[in-house]
């Protein structure tokens, strides 16, 4: 795991562990070849967790946060909103920017690809819990799984 992860995990695990299991992964870009989908189903199989082949939802990582399908905008919701009820917050908005900026940043801007299992309060499962918010992230060299599930 590359300095820059470990100190992204190190520094929000105990925040994010506030209100959600957290699973984290970093590593090599599991595949070089394939569509989004078939890269984060590889990357997510690898851990143990269930794929969900084309339910993956492509987000753009560049996209302001206003905008549809944004990958901050998605990471920042996911990170402010309770995941069980979505009314109730969970993490100030200011802490759920910063940390949504530090996962984006583990990443090389021009060749990030984000995804998540979740879209619009819809979610795919992968790793079975009853509620859970999934995004993967991997550019031309590394992967990352940022997996928040109910407790």
């Amino acid at each position: 795991m590359s300095e820059k992860a470990r100190a992204f995990i190190e520094r929000w695990r105990p925040v994010l562990e506030s209100g959600a299991l957290v699973h984290f992964a970093y590593g090599p870009c599991a595949a070089e070849t394939g569509n989004h989908c078939q890269i984060a189903d590889q990357f997510v199989e690898a851990l143990g967790f269930k794929t969900i082949g084309f339910n993956w939802q492509l987000l753009d990582a560049g996209a302001p946060q206003g905008e549809v399908r944004s990958g901050m905008g998605e990471l920042v919701k996911a990170l402010t909103e309770d995941l069980v009820n979505p009314s109730r917050p969970w993490l100030s908005h200011q802490e759920g920017e910063a940390c949504a900026k530090e996962f984006l940043d583990l990443f090389e801007a021009p060749a990030l690809t984000l995804v998540s299992n979740r879209y619009d309060g819809l979610w795919n499962p992968i790793a079975g819990a009853a509620t859970e918010w999934g995004f993967v992230g991997f550019d031309r060299e590394t992967t990352a799984l940022l997996l928040l599930a109910e407790r």
